[in-house]
This record gives structure tokens, C-alpha cells and sequence, in this order.
């Protein structure tokens, strides 16, 4: 039985001519029409973008689900990792462009893309609005996050394998999600036409800017500056907080709370009783301050005392 085409979804982007070998699909009128002696060999589903084409006999990698990979533009720095991924596992790939001006519209859109096209693994660029825009996907689907990613696998189960990036790309992690639906964001790299389809996002959200920021309590990752913070390394901390697509907090506005990111980092802040006490929970804290003896170095993972100007602006230069 030959392949089907879902004619809502197909947009006519001709990959799937260029994947069969039997010349067994044309696209005509803008649409793709699949011939009789189709021999379901799966190789232009798994090409289709738009996720548009099903195969009779889907495989058992198949049924697991394929991949949706989400992007802002005509090209994207994240689909060579999306590529390999759907190679080794053998899964389609359903690919969209979505307006990332209003983040949580736009994370409507791709969960609702997710949930209409049975994709279990979801891929949003680890740049701009994507982290925003992913975790609120991950929360909306209840599944699985990894953040940035430099590549990652899906093993038989359909668990994901990913190596992430942290610290400025100083440390890389190997992380694995259980089987079942996973959102990751992929650093681009070299950017490459992206084949895809516009999905519209509703109107009438808040609009959050390029690059929204989870709130500080909540974030992955903080960048903490000292009151009165001299203005050298103030902006410093900012650049530094902008490059991980950190929460800036002010340190006061800590203290009396309990905070729990992956990466903390204080820049200037000698660190109270209260202060070190709610930031205790934190994965791992860096610290930016003056002394050595500063009351944060009981906490601190790592430590950089001298002169917090400088270093701040050294770490700026090293993300």
C-alpha cells in the first residue's frame, strides 16, 4: 500500500521528491501526489518537513514518534544536529517557523504542533527567545527539558542522550531523559536554509521581548550584583547575565528566600548569613568578591577574590 499524503499539511517543498529512488512521487499544483508503484519505502516521510506524508507501515521508531524542530527564521544554526539525530534513530522530522516576538504564544503554537504531528522529541534553538519559549513548551506538554545542547541521540527506548554546554562552554555534561516526550535547545552552529512551514500564533499575549528570562526565583541560572556595585562591573554583570540567558537579581532581594538555579553566579556580593543560606541549594556557585575571606567563600564552589572589576569584565570576555 503506498504512502498517504495529508494534503492540509503538505506546502510542496519538494523534499520528497529528492528522497525516493523510484520516482514514485511528483508534486503537482503545490501538492504532493504519491503513484502505485510506491513501494513504502519511508525514505520521503522521513524527508517531509512538514510532516505531511504517512507511511502505511510505519516502523517501530516510527510509532515512537519523530522529532519537531522549531526555528524564528529562513535559517537555522540547529538543523544538522536535528538531521543527524533523525539518521541515527530512523525518525521523521517535522520542521516550523514560529514568531518568537510574543514567547508564550509562540510556545502555544509549537506544543499544540507537537501534540498534532506525535512528535516526543521537541527542538528549539538555544538562542533568543528559545530557552523562554522551550520551557514553557516542556511545562504545557509535561515533559522533559534539556538545555543547551551541543548534539544529541535517541536511543531504542526513545530516551534522548544530549551533551550539554555549560559555564560559557567551559564544561560539557552528558544528560539522559527517560523515554517519552523531551524539549531540548541546540547552540546553533552553521547556519543552513531551513525548509519549513509558518505556524500562526495566537494573538492577544503578552509580549516579552527577544529574549524573555524566566523569573529569578525560578531561573536556571542567576547572576547576582552587590548594591552600590561600581559601574565598571555592573555592566560587566549584565553582559554576563545577557550571554547565559541568566536572571539578574540585585543580591538583597535574595536573602530570606530559598533558590535552587543550576548556576549561580555573585558578582561583588561578600554574601550574609541570610544571603548564603538561601543560596545554598544552588548547583553550583561562582563568586566574583574582593577578599578572600568574604563570608560567601563558605558556599562558594568557586571563588575569584581581587579586583571585581576586572574579573568581572575577564569572565564577560571568556562567555
Amino acid at each position: 500500500m503506498p504512502v498517504t499524503v495529508d494534503l492540509e499539511k503538505c506546502v510542496g517543498t519538494r523534499d520528497c521528491l529528492n528522497a525516493c529512488a523510484f520516482n514514485a512521487i511528483d508534486v503537482i499544483g503545490g501538492k504532493a501526489v504519491v503513484y502505485e508503484n510506491c513501494v513504502d519505502c519511508d525514505a520521503c516521510v522521513r524527508a517531509c518537513p512538514t510532516h505531511a506524508l504517512i507511511s502505511a507501515t510505519p516502523s517501530e521508531a516510527t510509532a515512537r514518534g519523530g522529532i519537531l524542530v522549531a526555528d524564528f527564521g529562513d535559517r537555522s544554526g540547529i538543523v544538522a544536529a536535528v538531521d543527524r539525530a533523525a539518521r541515527g534513530a530512523s525518525v521523521n522530522v517535522s520542521s516550523v517557523r514560529v514568531d518568537p516576538t510574543d514567547a508564550a504564544a509562540a510556545a502555544d503554537a509549537v506544543a499544540n504542533e507537537a501534540k498534532s504531528s506525535g512528535s516526543r522529541v521537541v527542538v528549539l534553538p538555544h538562542a533568543g527567545a528559545g530557552p523562554a519559549i522551550a520551557a514553557r513548551v516542556a511545562a504545557t506538554l509535561g515533559a522533559a527539558s534539556l538545555s543547551g545542547c551541543e548534539g544529541f541521540t535517541i536511543d531504542d527506548a526513545g530516551g534522548v542522550r544530549a551533551t550539554r554546554i555549560g559555564f560559557g562552554g567551559i564544561v560539557k555534561m552528558s544528560s539522559r531523559t527517560a523515554p517519552g516526550t523531551t524539549v531540548i535547545t541546540v547552540v546553533p552552529k552553521t547556519h543552513a536554509p531551513f525548509s519549513s512551514h509558518l505556524i500562526e500564533t495566537a494573538a492577544g499575549g503578552t509580549v516579552v521581548g527577544d529574549a524573555p528570562r524566566t523569573p529569578g526565583d525560578s531561573a536556571r541560572t542567576i547572576v547576582a550584583i552587590a548594591n552600590g556595585l561600581p559601574d565598571d562591573a555592573a555592566l560587566a554583570a549584565r553582559g554576563i547575565a545577557d550571554a547565559l540567558g541568566a536572571s539578574l537579581l540585585e543580591a538583597d532581594a535574595v536573602a530570606g528566600k530559598h533558590i535552587a538555579p543550576e548556576l549561580y553566579i555573585a558578582v561583588g556580593v561578600d554574601g550574609s548569613t541570610e544571603h548564603n543560606a538561601a543560596v545554598n541549594g544552588a548547583g553550583t556557585i561562582v563568586a566574583l568578591v574582593s577578599q578572600s575571606n568574604a563570608p560567601i567563600a563558605q558556599v562558594a564552589d568557586y571563588l575569584l577574590a581581587g579586583d571585581v572589576d576586572e574579573d568581572s569584565k575577564a569572565l564577560l570576555s571568556a562567555l
